[in-house]
């Protein structure tokens, strides 16, 4: 019995969409960022199921070769990917700076506090050795 590669291919698709669906259920992976998975999984289904459809789609781009349109489409991807994971970092470089600089006035404030309680003598405070 030969195995038909487009059937193959579907049956990939499904079970990665239902791996993505089972991240989001246990909260292994937020819902932002599955749907681009789910999205992804979706045209996997669709080309692997409409053969003629990647065809048709390249030869409307200009693609004499319809696997570079997948090839393509993959770079692409990619790209976006890490355009996007590089906004989220940059976005968490800046809060994570921002609660350091809280913290140490925060810090601060205690040490002042402190002193102004105990009329100048300092006494030892460990809360930043346990963070």
């Amino acid at each position: 019995m030969k195995i038909d590669i487009f059937f193959f291919a579907a049956l990939f698709s499904l079970g990665f969409l239902i791996v993505v669906l089972e991240f989001v259920r246990t909260k292994k992976l937020k819902e932002q960022y599955s749907l681009l998975w789910l999205l992804i999984g979706a045209v996997m289904i669709i080309l692997s199921l409409w053969r003629n459809l990647l065809n048709l789609v390249a030869h409307w781009l200009g693609i004499f070769y319809a696997p570079s349109l997948l090839f393509m489409l993959g770079i692409l991807f990619s790209f976006a990917l890490i355009l996007h994971y590089s906004v989220i970092i940059s976005k968490l470089h800046t809060q994570n700076v921002r609660m350091a600089q809280e913290i140490g006035i925060l810090n601060k404030k205690i040490e002042d506090l402190s002193e102004r309680v105990n009329g100048g003598e300092m006494v030892e405070n460990n809360t930043t050795d346990t963070v």
